[in-house]
């Protein structure tokens, strides 16, 4: 008589019975998304030093920073004061740059980023955002008129298309890391997934965009995350930033 072999629990379904206080063996789809509704009830929580009246429960919300609005008053004496704004904290949705913020603070390593380069990182996010939405695409400039006075919002939408391939034309059609000017040994990739050109545009869409860290945007393309690959990253995209601005 053949012995039946029995197949060894995933280890997803190791995970899940961990979590859930049960054998691996017991493990079933029912349990699979009763772990994920309580993992996507965490992350919509909202912090209880929130108000949780104004701010929602939100799965998709994605990584989040609380912070403490300020607000800067002149006193009855002429100075200059800065005081905690209302009772609560806020929320802001953590971009690539946040991270990279907190990631040097842990390494103790002065800030990646300059302010100008932050601030039209999140001007190129927040037009390309505004232009997704419209449903126009940068190819319909001069395809379309807006309004007379200027007002109407297929003007402005026009105007942020413009003011956004102004910022493209600024990226460029450079490379920021190119295969053939890597060694093999460095650049990681195999004959399956070679590693491939980045462009300064991805470069910059990716991580201002998308909120993709270097690390990511290298593993992306099949580049091994070593520290010099992130390194021509890093110039490249402050490069990039630099002209945009």
């Amino acid at each position: 008589m053949m012995a039946v072999k029995v197949p060894l629990p995933s280890p997803l379904d190791i995970e899940v019975a961990k979590r859930l206080g049960l054998r691996p063996d017991q493990v079933t789809r029912d349990h699979r998304d009763e772990l994920l509704r309580q993992l996507q009830d965490h992350v919509a929580q909202v912090p209880i030093a929130c108000d949780r009246d104004q701010i929602p429960r939100a799965p998709a919300r994605g990584a989040v920073l609380m912070f403490q609005p300020r607000e800067t008053v002149i006193t009855e004496a002429g100075n200059v004061r800065t005081r905690d704004l209302g009772q609560f904290a806020a929320l802001m949705v953590q971009d690539a740059f946040h991270k990279a913020e907190l990631q040097a603070a842990r390494r103790k390593q002065p800030a990646p980023y300059t302010p100008g380069q932050i601030g039209i990182g999140r001007v190129y996010r927040d037009l390309f955002d505004r232009c997704e939405t419209s449903g126009l695409k940068l190819s319909q400039l001069g395809q379309s008129s807006g309004g007379g006075d200027g007002t109407g919002i297929s003007e402005a939408v026009l105007d942020d298309l413009q003011y956004l391939r102004r910022l493209d034309r600024c990226i460029g059609t450079g490379t920021a890391l190119a295969v053939r000017r890597v060694r093999p040994s460095k650049r990681g990739g195999t004959a399956a997934r070679p590693a491939r050109n980045i462009t300064d545009k991805r470069l910059v869409h990716m991580f201002c965009v998308e909120g993709e860290t270097l690390s990511t945007i290298l593993v992306a393309h099949d580049w091994s995350d070593r520290g010099e690959s992130k390194k021509a990253l890093h110039r490249a995209l402050c490069a990039a930033l630099d002209r945009m601005r």
